[in-house]
């Protein structure tokens, strides 16, 4: 079973999020991605974040645990923190990247800040974790991760 780490981004009530068209559905989800062999869970939210936006990742607590049957990935979910940036934008060399270049595959991704008021409306992958967001963006996050299951 394989991991992924992934981004809960919130500045001036705006929310990081990625757009996927993929398989003729479009939907969203935190940005984030699987974790490489070498790596610890919190390397692999570093470095994807970096991929996906060209962020750098300065702080982070980890949330949520979604565990999922193969072949999808369980889910670390942070809350973040980023150095000053200017815009977003997917990394020259990330898998998304290529993805986004091969005219012969309908799977693309675009990272986007959406108004936090407007993140309950998306059709977002995981329905149980936008909930979970949902609640934390109203009372606050947890401070122990809180397992989805």
């Amino acid at each position: 079973m394989a991991d992924a780490a992934r981004a809960i981004l919130i500045e001036n009530d705006m929310m990081l999020v990625m757009e996927r068209f993929k398989n003729n559905q479009r939907y969203f989800t935190l940005v984030g991605g699987r974790k490489n062999d070498d790596e610890m869970i919190e390397q692999c939210l570093v470095r994807e974040v970096r991929e996906e936006t060209g962020l750098e990742v300065t702080d982070y607590s980890q949330v949520y645990y979604e565990p999922h049957t193969e072949p999808y990935n369980n889910q670390y979910i942070f809350i973040c923190t980023v150095a000053p940036h200017a815009d977003i934008q997917l990394g020259e060399y990330s898998e998304e990247a290529q993805l986004n270049k091969n005219p012969y595959q309908e799977n693309k991704h675009t990272p986007m800040w959406i108004p936090v008021k407007s993140f309950a409306s998306l059709p977002f992958r995981t329905p149980q974790l936008q909930e979970h967001i949902l609640k934390a963006l109203k009372k606050g996050f947890p401070r122990e991760v809180v397992n989805l299951r």
